[in-house]
């Protein structure tokens, strides 16, 4: 009776501390990751990357049920201290590099964030063996996976999916070396030719697997069930999830093929929207539950602690001393992240009324032309809008230094949307011959070189970032700006990064962000502090312990 009022007691407690540590990250939230969750937000809105939301439920949850096991931790030392200093700084590095590298920005925040969660878990709870710690390395699950990891997987993916749905609707089936596309008759008798990678992407699978990860890992590292077991239970979780993340993607295409019979190519485009990967990820977590559940076997969760004779009023004081050192941990983590971020002196800014940003989307022209630089056309390029993944597309006309290219200007909210060229140009039919990035005066670079019966050419891209303040509010606008000209990579490549760094030189008065230079050395050069000593410490205590071993079996 004793030990069960002692049980509910701990679960109490322990709720109430996984609160204050929720209320801790929502400080860093607020302070420091604000961006980034307003980031993640439109992502998890977006039918590709809602898979984000049943991913963050099932690691918080997995989390909070593998917190039962290792309880708290009633004392502060130093191999703790260490590892969430290093883990902390490893969060601030990471944090600026986002800020130097704007096509990864988002992956690289959410990184930051998950690294410095895990620090703050560290300090606060009890992990002993390494299984135990793995659970808590959930939340590096809740970042974004790359367009280009995605966008490698989506052709491969996809030409076996087309195959099969072809099968099915006995569509005609068209392939070629770089993608997959089948013949439709629409309601006006026209032919037309649906692209497969459109529909059928990587994220439906990935995400299935994403989301379910978190439970498969809390099974096999608290469940009483042998070896074997366990191996049986999470390979049928795991490929159950498999074949509806395949499920969802057989699903889009066969909407996109069977929409465009009936209603038209441009509505079959928009219809399969309404098969977002938060569907499929949601099935996934919860067949792989029920599988667990029925399957697998966990003892009660009671924490190893409460086995021993301590006294509750010294516990859970020294629990309350943690609590505080988490405080100021974490205070000292979000001072140190915001002052990474210096503003440089006071420059150009893109102040817009109720309707600027509309107008910013629609004309971006205006707000990038320059005395070298004149957009000589433009048109809105619906199919790449939609296979990019930008807010919009526009193909343009470029003319620099007498020189004239055409080129792409794409706008999104967000990078993360972002899908990589390499797709985009595969689906146009382009072979890609070589990719490779420079650092051209402070401006990254991309060329792809390229070529297509009988042409060759370079693409190349730079990205950049503008801030629209719309009365007090100040959101960002992030612009992939394209120029491509046929010809010899030799005697292309100077031009087009002459081209493209004037673009970026010409609207980096409009950033409002910088990363000190001060700041990473002190961070890098205490990060391999950091790490020296932690590596020395666990040498020593290693030692130390072998050293009393023997000592013991002498005598």
């Amino acid at each position: 009776m004793v030990l069960e009022i002692s049980y509910r007691d701990y679960l109490y407690k322990l709720t109430i501390g996984f609160t204050l540590i929720s209320l801790l990250l929502g400080l860093t939230i607020e302070t420091v990751y604000k961006d980034l969750f307003s980031s993640l937000v439109k992502l998890a809105l977006s039918e590709e990357y809602s898979y984000i939301l049943v991913a963050l439920f099932s690691t918080l949850f997995v989390i909070y049920l593998s917190l039962r096991y290792t309880g708290f931790s009633y004392g502060l030392r130093v191999s703790k201290i260490l590892a969430s200093i290093l883990l902390a700084l490893l969060s601030l590095s990471v944090y600026q590099l986002s800020i130097i590298d704007l096509e990864y920005k988002v992956q690289l925040q959410t990184l930051s964030f998950a690294l410095f969660f895990i620090a703050l878990i560290i300090l606060v709870y009890e992990p002993i063996t390494l299984g135990e710690v793995i659970p808590i390395l959930t939340p590096l699950l809740l970042t974004p996976l790359p367009a280009s990891f995605l966008d490698s997987i989506t052709p491969v993916l996809s030409r076996y999916i087309g195959r099969f749905v072809g099968l099915i609707t006995g569509v005609r089936v068209v392939e070629s070396p770089g993608f997959m596309q089948l013949e439709v008759v629409t309601p006006t008798g026209e032919t037309a030719l649906l692209s497969i990678e459109a529909a059928c992407t990587g994220i439906v699978t990935v995400s299935s697997l994403i989301a379910t990860a978190p439970l498969i890992i809390y099974m096999l590292t608290f469940s009483v069930d042998k070896p074997v077991r366990k191996a049986v239970v999470s390979a049928t979780a795991v490929a159950t999830s498999l074949f509806i993340g395949i499920l969802g993607n057989v699903i889009r295409v066969l909407i996109v093929v069977y929409t465009a019979k009936w209603s038209g190519v441009e509505q079959a485009y928009n219809f399969f929207h309404y098969s977002p990967s938060l569907i499929y990820s949601t099935l996934s977590v919860a067949v792989a539950f029920k599988i667990v559940e029925k399957h697998a076997r966990f003892r009660k969760a009671f924490s190893r602690i409460l086995i021993k004779q301590v006294g509750e009023g010294t516990t859970w004081n020294y629990v309350l001393g943690v609590f505080a050192v988490s405080f100021i941990f974490t205070s000292l983590f979000t001072t140190a992240a915001v002052h990474a971020v210096q503003a440089p002196p006071p420059g150009q800014s893109v102040i817009t009324g109720p309707g600027g940003l509309e107008d910013f989307i629609e004309n971006p022209e205006k707000y990038l032309t320059t005395g070298d630089i004149v957009f000589t056309s433009k048109r809105y390029d619906s199919f790449l809008t939609r296979v990019l993944g930008a807010l919009v597309v526009y193909r343009v006309g470029i003319r620099s230094s007498n020189e004239y290219y055409t080129g792409y200007v794409e706008i999104v909210d967000t990078p993360a949307r972002l899908h990589t060229w390499q797709l985009c140009l595969t689906l146009q039919g382009y072979n890609i011959l070589a990719s490779w990035a420079e650092e051209v005066n402070n401006t990254r670079v991309v060329f792809i070189t390229l070529e297509k019966r009988g042409w060759k050419g370079v693409l190349a891209y730079t990205l950049f970032s503008i801030p629209i303040v719309i009365g007090n509010a100040e959101t960002t606008i992030y612009i992939r700006a394209s120029a491509i000209k046929a010809g010899e990579p030799d005697t292309l490549v100077s031009g087009l990064s002459t081209l493209l760094n004037n673009l970026a030189a010409s609207v980096k008065s409009y950033s409002n962000q910088y990363v000190g230079l001060d700041f990473i050395t002190i961070s890098s050069i205490s990060t391999h502090l950091i790490l020296a000593i932690l590596i020395t410490y666990a040498i020593a205590v290693f030692l130390i312990s072998r050293m009393r071993r023997t000592h013991g079996g002498i005598g």
